[in-house]
């Protein structure tokens, strides 16, 4: 895909300094998945849609909910 991104900010990952990246795959979450993501970010539970994002300094592979992500 290659899309650059900032991660959402409720991540350890940003909070470490590591806050861009570009999203590698798009998947989605189950349904009961879904509901424990909405709970614990705020998000609705039909966003079920979920970035692989390659981080740029770590190389790390995170997975976010991809509507928490804002595009660069």
């Amino acid at each position: 895909m290659g899309t650059r991104v900032q991660i959402p900010a409720y991540t350890d990952r940003w909070m470490m300094g590591d806050r861009f990246g570009e999203i590698e795959k798009i998947s989605t979450l189950r349904p009961k998945h879904a509901v424990r993501a909405a709970l614990l970010t705020g998000a609705s539970p039909y966003d079920r849609e979920v970035a692989h994002v390659r981080l740029d300094k770590s190389r790390k592979l995170v997975r976010v909910i991809l509507a928490d992500c804002e595009v660069l």
